[in-house]
């Protein structure tokens, strides 16, 4: 019977860090899901499939958390007691949002742009490295115990994975059309 109040780290006996071994977690992963998967509790009684079937979700929900680094970083910040309300939780950072709004009308812009496979390509090496920027930030407030700031560039995340599946969707729309 797996332990459900231990932290996903714990499950996937991971050191509870921003930075993770993503072959120890995949191989943890694979583990849990080959011992624990509902298939192989189709003769047990219905307590016993009810428990597998919450156990594989208990599973793949600490996995894809520890996966995405935005996730991750924010599953830390929970392990220390901040709490996000993705209702209302925003950064309010004008310089940052104002950025934002740049590089989203960069994105609008590409397919005017004389080569816009160069550009997206361009705008999308610029937000890779800004998401790591952040990455980065996230890790030094942590490590110098400044939560409210470690949470503000986990908020300010979010706004960078939504511009690299904007961008991977202009890329590919971009390759369909010219391939």
């Amino acid at each position: 019977m797996l332990d459900f109040t231990q932290n996903y780290f714990e499950l996937f006996d991971l050191a509870e860090q921003f930075e993770i071994d993503d072959s120890q977690l995949s191989a943890s992963f694979r583990a849990l899901q080959a011992k624990y998967h509902p298939d192989k509790f189709i003769n047990a009684n219905d307590q016993e499939r009810r428990v597998a079937l919450q156990t594989t979700g208990f599973i793949n929900e600490a996995h894809e958390t520890l996966l995405s680094s935005r996730l991750r970083a924010r599953y830390l910040l929970t392990l220390k007691g901040i709490d996000f309300d993705d209702e209302i939780d925003t950064t309010h950072d004008g310089a940052f949002l104002m950025h934002q709004m740049e590089i989203r009308e960069a994105l609008e812009d590409v397919k005017n742009a004389t080569d816009p496979l160069a550009r997206i390509d361009d705008i999308a090496q610029e937000i890779s490295g800004e998401a790591d920027a952040l990455k980065d930030d996230f890790i030094e407030k942590m490590e110098e115990g400044k939560l409210t700031c470690a949470k503000d560039a986990v908020l300010k995340m979010k706004f960078f994975e939504r511009l690299c599946e904007e961008s991977r969707r202009i890329t590919e729309e971009l390759e369909d059309e010219l391939f």
